[in-house]
């Protein structure tokens, strides 16, 4: 492939800071890319023209992409596996069933897809740098925002499913009603605040149930007056985390 062999003649370059490792084993940080801009279909497009990726122009690419996607997804969701030469999706079914005559449940058995990684992609990733910047700021800052349903972090949230919020001075603290965790609906701005007693509230770590959320993409949001010091911050301070988190 001719678009493949121009990847693999440049070097590439994935920059990241270091957070605080907060799981048990390994080593005392975890590196995550600095966090970019995500590139819409439209905007992938009209850089592979204007970069010299595609020699198609971008109206013709935009149709192709747009109906090759529509078309995939539709065999995955009658149950075929879909592969390109850098990735494969693969339908899977959530949860457990109690014997061997059950049905389906839509909530405790959701659908969901697998991504495996293919030959093109694997040689792509060869050809990647990735470049330590040093500590993150070790001001207040969300690191990571994992679905517990799924299994994922970064990607997805359940509707009333358990999340778990990690990073740094993100204890939901202070007299301030404002102060809470809220999901930024990514289309509107609009927020949903997730309410109700907290199963974890620590500086470096929050989980909760979340609320029931309508389909779309949502941002994680932290209010708080929480201080390492003594005294309680006198403004509330808003941590935003620029990952952009799914809900189907």
């Amino acid at each position: 492939m001719a678009g493949l062999e121009q990847v693999r003649n440049v070097l590439h370059v994935i920059r990241a800071w270091l957070y605080p490792n907060h799981f048990e084993h390994g080593g005392k940080y975890v590196a995550r890319a600095k966090t970019e801009k995500t590139l819409s279909v439209a905007q992938v497009c009209a850089e592979a023209v204007t970069r010299g990726g595609s020699d198609l122009n971008y109206d013709t690419m935009m149709d192709a992409v747009g109906a090759y996607f529509d078309e995939a997804f539709y065999q995955l969701a009658d149950g075929f596996s879909v592969e390109n030469d850098y990735f494969s999706l693969h339908p899977k079914i959530g949860g457990t069933f109690g014997h061997a005559d059950a049905k389906a449940d839509k909530d405790k058995n959701p659908v969901d897809f697998t991504f495996r990684k293919r030959q093109a992609l694997r040689e792509v990733i060869s050809h990647i740098t990735v470049e330590i910047e040093g500590a993150a700021d070790n001001g207040a800052y969300i690191a990571e925002v994992q679905d517990v349903a799924s299994g994922t972090s970064d990607e997805k949230l359940t509707s009333g499913g358990a999340v778990i919020v990690l990073g740094s001075r993100i204890k939901i603290a202070g007299s301030d009603p404002s102060c809470g965790l809220y999901l930024v609906n990514a289309a509107d701005g609009s927020a949903v605040r997730v309410t109700g007693n907290f199963i974890e509230n620590h500086p470096s770590r929050l989980s909760a149930q979340l609320p029931a959320l309508t389909p779309g993409t949502y941002r994680a949001r932290v209010v708080t007056q929480y201080s390492s010091g003594s005294a309680a911050l006198k403004e509330p301070r808003q941590i935003d985390y620029e990952a952009e988190l799914s809900v189907s």
